[in-house]
């Protein structure tokens, strides 16, 4: 955090250079070097305007790379540094590493994270060495343009034929090095850590309609709460969940005890809730609810806790299903893979058990106690889990 803070600093200073630069070549009507930094300024500010238009944060180191590479080529013409013995060289050579890391970055987004193109690591290499050398010389055919229109063709960005071709092998050097570098970071996995914020950026971008999505979904689940529709005791691992930018809760019970009155076996149209509990019940409540049953059978219901989760993609499906599983819900998993991803947080505990039908009782008093006692363990149970998988959640997100 510490270093992010003056790297941002050191950026927002060098930013400001070149714009003081630019104001200083005006006043002194060196208009080559005041168009040149009053551009480099504007392309400097490129990932504010990009934060702000299309809410994607570039990572400050991104950032910093970028205005520093429009840096050295400001100071080596508005203070005349050109003009000392390998500046031309370092400045070719550090901007072109600069660009060929950009280059490697966006490459390498966009192989993981777009279908139509795929690279092997030696591949993204070979691009990466091409692409800078390409992209210096377009920097070559800048200072040639340069010459001709401020210098009325007099040779003064571009002395000799000596000096463009030593900046081009400035330039492929650099490109090569960071090419080599580069796939090797790849295989290592250090250039995703590197690049980590950024790919994040990158999957809100591919992942818009998983966005549209959730947004509607809180909206929802906003009214649900304020009309005190939503199980209270669930609201936690909801809030939990939805706080997390991959999922999204599209329903949720943090496990309840039922006593259910239904036509014929399996058959839940016509179904009628003769009693429904999300704590711990008594004899006599179960007593009141048969009090009412008529006609069907009757079932007592003891479930456990379950969540519907929509996740952004397959890797934090299986971060999640293994929180829930390390937290006691066994029976989790991925219930169905397309746009999104749809995970079932459930646990084995669950009771089922018929109790009579007609309005009649097939059980006595004794057996009745027995299983009010065994919904009761059941629910106890869920309690105790749903407090593991809040603080699991917290610790693998």
């Amino acid at each position: 955090m510490e270093e992010e803070k003056i790297g941002v600093a050191v950026s927002h200073v060098l930013k400001g250079v070149i714009l003081l630069m630019g104001i200083w070549s005006a006043y002194r009507h060196d208009w080559q070097w005041a168009v040149g930094c009053f551009f480099a300024f504007l392309l400097a500010m490129s990932p504010l305007f990009i934060e702000r238009s299309y809410h994607i944060s570039l990572p400050w180191i991104v950032e910093l790379l970028i205005v520093l590479a429009f840096s050295f080529h400001v100071w080596g013409g508005v203070l005349h540094l050109y003009s000392f013995a390998f500046y031309d060289k370092i400045a070719h050579f550090s901007v072109s590493a600069i660009v060929a890391f950009l280059g490697l970055t966006v490459v390498y987004l966009l192989d993981v994270y777009w279908k139509g193109l795929h690279m092997d690591i030696v591949m993204v290499g070979f691009f990466i060495a091409i692409f800078t050398m390409a992209m210096g010389t377009i920097w070559e055919m800048g200072e040639f343009a340069s010459d001709q229109i401020f210098s009325h063709g007099v040779p003064v960005a571009q002395i000799s034929l000596h000096d463009t071709m030593t900046d081009l092998i400035a330039d492929s050097m650099a490109g090569i090095i960071i090419g080599v570098a580069g796939a090797m970071a790849i295989r290592r996995g250090e250039l995703k850590e590197m690049i980590r914020p950024l790919g994040r950026e990158v999957e809100k971008i591919t992942n818009r309609s998983f966005l549209q999505a959730k947004e509607r979904a809180m909206e929802s689940l906003k009214k649900a709460i304020e009309k005190k529709e939503v199980d209270e005791k669930a609201i936690p691992i909801i809030k939990k969940l939805n706080g997390i930018d991959e999922f999204f809760t599209t329903s949720s019970c943090s496990g309840r005890i039922v006593i259910l009155e239904i036509p014929s076996l399996g058959n839940k149209v016509g179904a009628k809730f003769l009693g429904k509990w999300e704590d711990n019940i008594a004899l006599d409540d179960i007593k009141n609810a048969l009090g009412k049953a008529r006609e069907g059978e009757i079932w007592l219901l003891a479930q456990p806790p379950i969540f519907h989760v929509s996740a952004s993609d397959l890797d934090a499906a299986y971060r999640l299903i293994k929180a829930a599983k390390q937290s006691g819900f066994k029976n989790s998993s991925i219930r169905a893979i397309g746009k999104r991803v749809a995970v079932e947080i459930s646990s084995t505990e669950e009771m089922d058990v018929p109790l009579g039908i007609d309005g009649k009782l097939l059980c006595d008093e004794k057996y009745l106690s027995l299983l009010v006692s065994l919904a009761n363990e059941i629910m106890e149970r869920a309690k105790n889990k749903l407090s593991i998988l809040e603080k699991n959640l917290s610790t693998e997100f």
